[in-house]
């Protein structure tokens, strides 16, 4: 592993592993810093020069980091479940957001690992493992104790190595217990430590006093070595003794001894072998997980991710036959429990249930193997486990006892039966074999009703392009649902806008990614597209890139990285393949930028130009009884509660100034519903009066008006096209202008972006003043050299944003049916052969 570092950052949870660094560290003459997590990291610590954290700051941690000049650091110990009770977020927390979600899945799951390491390297921090900090504490090949296994051990130790190797590709168990080649205990999400009580408790029971069988301990083919490496100290020790065993085996080099020395004395005095075994780092072989069709048997439904937490259920069942059978798995989305070997399914779910607690919410379920009978026993114990259902499996499984079914009933479970494969050969080939003929396959995902309106545009003009059959899977909403579009959960569940909205939604949005990511692998679709919304869709597509990257991915809608944070579109191109842009610049910023490839497929906006230029202000005026004497002001404060309340008194003094400069005007504000009643209520003592107008009158009130006062956004592109002069305004929260050093374009609003030039002026924050606003605005009331100044900026704006395509939806229909057919012919998705 080469020389070990010396100067290093120890990022430390709970355990003693990070002591033992620090201590290995120093003691070789190296350097350390230590980043002590607040209710995990050992006290002892601080003898160490150290920093002191809270689980969410992030931002602290690299600060520290960067003051001792550090730039490698090991991540170590064990991390309780965070949770926001405890919260003292920091701006780089706020950021990261959207990636949380991989902290808030508790447990081993490599998956969520590797996201981890991911965050703290986007951060500019290299994660290193412990061999190459302290590679003395990784156990090596060979005997470390004077007693040796006995030949039945070493049979015992191979077929151990070959289970954990067969569980890998399912991410779980990194110890199993194996005797006279029986499997006796696989771990869980209990530990290791529990797995020996149980053994001891299960041979106790049996009356068993022979001392026999082995503990194997080896990471997952495919996990990443620098974090969650499988340990062995003096409490392991103990409970492989007291569990009757006659040693452990460990894979050399893969597994950390801590306390080494007290833990080779424990098993020298207590008579077991500890020994490390070379076996070769296997490929982990990826699979699809294709789920079983769930036969429902009762009236309770299954929750959303039933189906695809069974595939993985099924897919262990399977590869346990070749290992003597298995009897149950407890699984909750995604996430292994509990594995059954001999035991009562029954014992299998209580186990479940006292790693749950009481207090526990309901949720994930428990599959039952093949030639295990449901029995009320087993819906008893799933009921005290608090588990949402029971699933059972093999030929007889759809003839369960009417009593079973009515006892699910009254307990609000969900009973179920599918039909998995016979063998794990059998599950692998049922699991990645296409069938001969299928429909061309499409998911996506949008995060807001936005994003649904584009995406049942894109749906129908894919639908009108593409020849053949054709099935779409995903998450959208009504715009979607129109085209035959069934959402895997409602929209409403993840349509957020920035972090401060996230927050308070995060634990459901959190299930809703793994769900979405878990629907989407099994899906495996041709092409998966994310529109917009990148704090939802972004995790969702970086996770199916890593769980299935040979899936396509294109991003419909751009992220604002020309705007701010440019460093975004790099930090794309490994995920996404392809975006669709909405704006005429944007394929550009990208190449600039080193983004994935881009496509001007036009913004929706364009559809409606004709609607737009030709909407009709008299039949407003004649409606609203406007003196057609005095110029009118158009006022948009915005369509968010949060913008209506930034600028609404602003906007009010401006119009106050304007009516005393000008004279008598008229002021029309159109309003969408969810914030109408607020306008209304917060201009009752204007003056002059303005007439509130629905939200669907707006493009007739901006032909209407002379001038208008607007919020930016898109809204600056509509009063664009409909060439009304304007003057834009915006105040965001004091967090987000602190952030304001962050954005590198001259102008924020997209009408000036996409005319090139800046037409409209802009007062933003500090700026947003009614003396401001008032005197830009005054000289557009007359024919003035600033509104015909703005008028021929204007006039660039319908033709920039103009396509060749009829529209762009088809456009963008185009580009998605391209891709699909480059990826059928073997071409890569980047363009060039695969």
């Amino acid at each position: 592993m080469g020389e070990p570092i010396k100067r290093i950052g120890i990022i430390a949870g709970a355990g003693s592993l990070p002591l033992e660094v620090a201590r290995s560290v120093t003691q070789r003459g190296g350097e350390v810093h230590v980043v002590m997590v607040e209710g995990a990291a050992d006290p002892a610590l601080s003898a160490f020069p150290h920093t002191r954290v809270n689980w969410a700051q992030p931002g602290r941690a690299m600060a520290a980091l960067r003051r001792a000049n550090i730039k490698d650091a090991v991540l170590l110990g064990g991390y309780g479940r965070p949770s926001f009770a405890t919260a003292r977020p920091d701006l780089t927390f706020l950021r990261l957001v959207p990636a949380v979600v991989k902290l808030l899945k508790a447990g081993g799951d490599d998956a969520v690992l590797r996201g981890v390491l991911a965050q703290f390297e986007a951060l500019g921090l290299h994660i290193l493992s412990v061999g190459h900090v302290a590679p003395e504490l990784l156990v090596a090949d060979g005997q470390l104790t004077r007693s040796a296994p006995p030949e039945g051990d070493t049979l015992d130790i191979e077929r151990g190595f070959d289970l954990v190797a067969a569980l890998g590709r399912y991410d779980i168990g990194q110890a199993v217990v194996v005797s006279h080649g029986t499997i006796e205990a696989i771990e869980g999400a209990e530990g290791t430590d529990r797995m020996l009580k149980r053994v001891a408790e299960s041979r106790g029971a049996r009356g068993m006093r022979d001392r026999s069988g082995v503990l194997v301990k080896r990471p997952k083919p495919g996990q990443d070595m620098r974090v969650d490496l499988p340990t062995i100290g003096p409490d392991t020790i103990a409970n492989a003794s007291a569990a009757g065993l006659a040693g452990i085996a460990v894979m050399a080099g893969h597994v950390i001894a801590v306390n080494r020395a007290e833990t080779l004395a424990r098993a020298n005095a207590l008579g077991l072998f500890v020994m490390g075994v070379k076996d070769g780092e296997r490929p982990l072989r990826t699979v699809e997980i294709l789920p079983p069709p769930l036969t429902m048997l009762g009236r309770i439904p299954a929750y959303d991710a039933a189906e695809t937490d069974v595939a993985r259920a099924a897919g262990i069942l399977s590869a346990l036959r070749d290992f003597g059978g298995g009897s149950s798995v407890v699984i909750d989305r995604g996430r292994v429990l509990a594995v059954g070997t001999s035991e009562n399914p029954a014992e299998v779910i209580a186990r479940v249930g006292n790693l749950h607690g009481e207090k526990a919410k309901q949720r994930g379920a428990v599959v039952i193997g093949a030639g295990r009978t449901l029995n009320e026993s087993i819906m008893t114990a799933a009921k005290s486990a608090g588990l949402r259902g029971v699933v059972a499996t093999g030929a007889a499984s759809t003839q369960l006892s009417p009593s079973v079914i009515a006892m699910a009933n009254e307990l609000a479970i969900f009973v179920a039966a599918a039909q998995v494969p016979a063998t794990a050969e059998e599950a692998s080939r049922a699991m990645t074999t296409e069938p001969t003929s299928r429909p061309l396959k499409i998911f996506l995902v949008a995060g807001e009703h936005s994003g649904d309106a584009l995406g049942g545009k894109l749906i129908h003009a894919v639908k009108k392009r593409h020849t053949g059959p054709i099935s779409f899977a995903g998450v959208g909403g009504e715009d979607m649902a129109r085209e035959g579009f069934s959402s895997i959960f409602p929209l409403e569940d993840a349509a957020v806008m920035g972090p401060m909205s996230i927050l308070p939604k995060l634990p459901q949005i959190i299930r809703r990614v793994y769900q979405t990511v878990d629907a989407a692998v099994a899906f495996s679709p041709d092409l998966f597209i994310v529109i917009d919304s990148p704090e939802f869709t972004h995790p969702i597509a970086k996770r199916i890139r890593k769980r299935a990257p040979h899936i396509p991915i294109v991003d419909y809608v751009s992220p604002s990285v020309w705007a701010w944070r440019p460093g975004r579109a790099k930090k794309m191109r490994p995920y996404v393949d392809h975006i669709l842009a909405l704006l005429p610049f944007e394929p550009e910023a990208h190449e600039r930028l080193g983004g994935p490839p881009c496509t001007y497929v036009g913004h929706p906006l364009i559809e409606k130009l004709d609607a737009i230029q030709k909407a009709d202000a008299a039949g407003l005026a004649s409606r609203l009884g406007l003196d057609p004497s005095r110029p009118v002001l158009l006022v948009l404060p915005g369509s968010r509660t949060s913008e209506v309340e930034r600028l609404i008194d602003v906007f009010g003094e401006t119009v106050s100034r304007l009516s005393s400069s000008l004279g008598q005007i008229e002021v029309v504000i159109p309003a969408v519903r969810h914030v109408r009643d607020r306008i209304v209520e917060k201009t009752a003592g204007w003056s002059p009066r303005p007439h509130i107008v629905d939200g669907d009158e707006k493009y007739a009130a901006m032909r209407l008006a002379r001038a208008a006062l607007a919020a930016s956004g898109t809204v600056t592109l509509e009063l664009a096209l409909a060439q009304t002069p304007a003057a834009v305004a915006y105040k965001v929260d004091k967090i987000i202008s602190a952030l304001r050093f962050l954005v590198k374009v001259p102008s924020v609003v997209l009408a000036n972006l996409v005319a090139g030039k800046n037409v409209y002026p802009e007062f933003l924050q500090e700026a947003c003043t009614a003396e401001n606003l008032a005197s830009a605005l005054q000289p557009l009331f007359g024919e003035t050299s600033e509104r015909a100044a703005q008028i021929a900026g204007l006039a660039l704006v319908p033709d920039r944003m103009r396509l060749a395509a009829s529209s762009p939806s088809e456009a963008a229909a185009a580009v998605v049916l391209s891709l699909v057919n480059d990826q059928a012919a073997g071409k890569s998705r980047r363009g060039g052969p695969m």
